[in-house]
């Protein structure tokens, strides 16, 4: 893990995270399974590192199994993106063979076109980024109704999501079979907020987020939900707009979603 560290830190310099102990969490004490992935090595330099998690999905209403798809990364001294892409396709060929139904993950603009073009990826849709002071109330029986993808949160899997030690993170009860994850983010009074619909309640682990402002960063089916209270944030304000990109990997998955098939918080992907 150390050396996945150091080679997160010198790839992404302005990221605060990448411990030790925060890929320990990520990759090995995740319960939905261990970290697949492959590495690439300069002598005993770890110069390359393409992740996944596994997670446990609901396709179609099926339950399954999927994986995350979180760190690209190249050292910055060694600039070959071929070596990217070698690592990328063996961790797919691999998973395939394992029998996980697809990959999916939140890209940023630079890294969308990437997985499009060289590794198959389909753009599925911008999230929504916005910024409010209210609840949000989803029709969670209009979103679920021709729901084709979204994660299932266990107790085990809430409880380790909430237990990140680069974040802290909160789970609350919700509005109509639901629940509220909240996290810290680096910007003063401005907590991360999302929603996840589950089959019976979880046990609520974490403080309640005080006062301030909600952060959604998801994607919820069109017209069910009314942000009332929130204002989008500008693309000219954005760090990087970021992308839901998928791809199937066996008959199980949809061979292609629409933004309206998916249900997804800023618990589901690795912001916070």
């Amino acid at each position: 893990m150390q050396a996945c560290s150091r080679l997160l830190k010198a790839a992404f310099p302005h990221a605060t995270h990448h411990s030790a102990r925060y890929l320990e969490w990520l990759y090995r004490d995740n319960p939905a399974g261990t970290v697949i992935g492959f590495n690439a090595w300069e002598a005993d330099q770890l110069i390359g590192h393409y992740a996944c998690i596994p997670v446990d999905l609901r396709l179609d209403g099926q339950a399954c199994q999927g994986l995350l798809a979180l760190h690209t990364a190249m050292h910055p001294a060694y600039r070959n993106a071929g070596v990217i892409y070698s690592l990328a396709r063996k961790t797919i060929k691999l998973a395939t063979e394992q029998g996980y139904a697809c990959v999916y993950a939140v890209a940023n603009a630079a890294s969308t076109p990437i997985f499009v073009k060289a590794l198959g990826f389909q753009c599925v849709s911008p999230l929504t980024a916005a910024v409010g002071w209210r609840r949000l109330r989803p029709d969670w029986g209009a979103a679920l109704a021709a729901n084709r993808f979204r994660r299932h949160w266990s107790a085990p899997g809430a409880s380790w999501r909430c237990a990140n030690p680069s974040s802290a993170s909160g789970l609350q009860p919700g509005d109509q079979g639901s629940m509220v994850f909240t996290a810290a983010t680096p910007y003063p009074l401005v907590h991360a907020y999302g929603l996840m619909p589950v089959e019976s309640a979880l046990p609520a682990t974490g403080r309640p987020a005080g006062r301030g402002l909600k952060l959604f960063l998801g994607l919820l089916p069109q017209g069910t939900c009314r942000f009332a209270g929130y204002l989008p944030i500008p693309e000219r304000l954005k760090p990087s707009p970021l992308n839901f990109i998928y791809r199937p990997l066996g008959s199980a998955a949809p061979a292609q979603l629409e933004r309206n098939d998916i249900i997804l918080g800023c618990q589901d992907f690795d912001a916070y």
